[in-house]
C-alpha cells in the first residue's frame, strides 16, 4: 500500500492495538505513550468509539434474536389463532404487539386538533374589543 490508503491502513492497525491494550487493562496515557498518541484523550475517545460501535452491534444481535423468537411463537400459534381459538388469538396479537414495539413501530400520538387555551387581556384589549 501507498498514500492515503496505507496511512488509513496504519491508523486501523494502531486504533485495533489501542483498543487492545485498554482491554488488557493498561492506562489511557501508557497506550498514548506506547502508540505515540499526543494524548490521552485521544485514546480515550478510540477506545470508547470502539465501545459504542460494539454496544450497538450487541443491541441489534440481541432484537434480530428477540424477532426470531418471537416469529417462532407466532409460528406455533397462528393455526389455532386462524380456526377461531380467542386464547390464541390474544397471544398472537400480543406477540405482535411486542414485535412493533421492538421495532419502534409504535404510531406516536397525534396532537389533538384543537387544544383550549386560556387568554389574558388587559383593560386596553377589551376596549379594544369592545368587551
Amino acid at each position: 500500500m501507498s498514500g492515503r490508503h496505507r496511512n488509513r491502513a496504519l491508523a486501523a492497525a494502531r486504533h485495533a492495538r489501542a483498543i487492545q491494550l485498554a482491554t488488557e487493562g493498561r492506562t489511557y496515557q501508557e497506550i498514548a505513550d506506547e502508540l505515540g498518541y499526543a494524548n490521552r484523550g485521544t485514546v480515550y475517545r478510540i477506545v470508547h468509539q470502539a465501545l459504542a460501535r460494539d454496544r450497538r452491534d450487541a443491541v441489534e444481535d440481541h432484537q434480530q434474536l428477540e424477532l426470531a423468537r418471537l416469529d417462532a411463537l407466532q409460528v406455533a400459534l397462528w393455526d389455532k389463532a386462524l380456526a377461531g381459538d380467542l386464547d390464541a388469538c390474544r397471544q398472537v396479537r400480543a406477540i405482535i404487539m411486542a414485535r412493533v414495539r421492538l421495532l419502534g413501530l409504535m404510531e406516536q400520538p397525534r396532537p389533538a386538533a384543537w387544544t383550549p387555551r386560556t387568554v389574558v387581556l388587559s383593560a386596553e384589549d377589551r376596549e379594544t374589543l369592545g368587551l
